[in-house]
């Protein structure tokens, strides 16, 4: 019960990572509002934890949208009275290099992966501030630390949570601490049109030989929201199986 008494907000909570993390926290003790575009995931989230004898409320929101932020957060706060945690955790967008987006697309990858890390900021430290602290965790990705091709507008946003994450720490410290975690490849719903061969191409650049599960990441979530991270701020975990600590060489054949 690391997260008893403790009441958290997690976005792109219909499916994967912010699935598992909503249920984890949930058995950890915590009440849990679960927010997504995504209606019927949302809810599904939702009645699983109350199925396990937990508390959660689902929200659909779009988090590229202030006034969906504005009115997700007052929910959450009339709903449960407080915020200890939140976890920005939505993500969507369009592959492409710079000269292949277009600006429509490039706006919407920005707007879910990275501004509605700020809206979300916005709307709930101030609060958390003046009941006394709390934790706010983002999901990043190693796209922040390492090129990948085709990736240009994602990976934009994502550098820009690594920089944000650590404004916000310098900004809120000591009464809130923000922390953010790196998934390497993880399988969530943004890889269903991924082939089972990719899938295992992918694995095998990994030094685990696996990709990650939506569970990899709910661990060190819970991590951070916990007080075992208690002198942690401003920095990120890399969870990716080894991915970004090797250089792969093409085998000569």
């Amino acid at each position: 019960m690391l997260l008893e008494g403790k009441v958290a907000l997690i976005t792109g909570a219909a499916s994967g990572i912010g699935r598992a993390t909503a249920k984890l926290f949930a058995r950890e003790g915590a009440k849990v509002a679960v927010a997504d575009i995504h209606s019927h995931g949302c809810q599904e989230t939702a009645e699983s934890i109350r199925a396990a004898h937990g508390e959660a409320i689902a929200i659909t929101a779009d988090v590229g949208s202030m006034n969906q932020v504005q009115a997700m957060v007052e929910t959450a706060f009339k709903q449960f009275g407080k915020l200890d945690i939140v976890l920005s955790n939505a993500a969507a967008h369009v592959m492409g290099s710079a000269t292949e987006i277009n600006e429509h697309d490039w706006d919407r990858t920005l707007d879910v992966c990275l501004k509605a890390t700020w809206m979300l900021a916005h709307c709930t430290l101030p609060r958390i501030v003046a009941q006394g602290g709390g934790v706010f965790i983002i999901t990043g990705s190693v796209h922040a630390l390492r090129g990948y091709a085709g990736y240009a507008a994602y990976q934009a946003a994502k550098g820009g949570l690594l920089a944000l994450t650590r404004s916000l720490a310098a900004d809120y410290a000591p009464t809130v601490r923000v922390n953010t975690i790196l998934p390497g490849a993880v399988v969530t719903g943004l890889w269903d049109k991924v082939s089972e061969e990719e899938r295992g191409r992918i694995a095998e650049m990994c030094p685990l030989r696996r990709n990650g599960q939506p569970e990899d990441i709910a661990q060190p979530a819970l991590f951070l929201a916990s007080d075992m991270s208690s002198y942690m701020t401003g920095t990120y975990l890399i969870v990716d199986g080894g991915l970004t600590s090797i250089i792969q060489v093409p085998t000569q054949k």
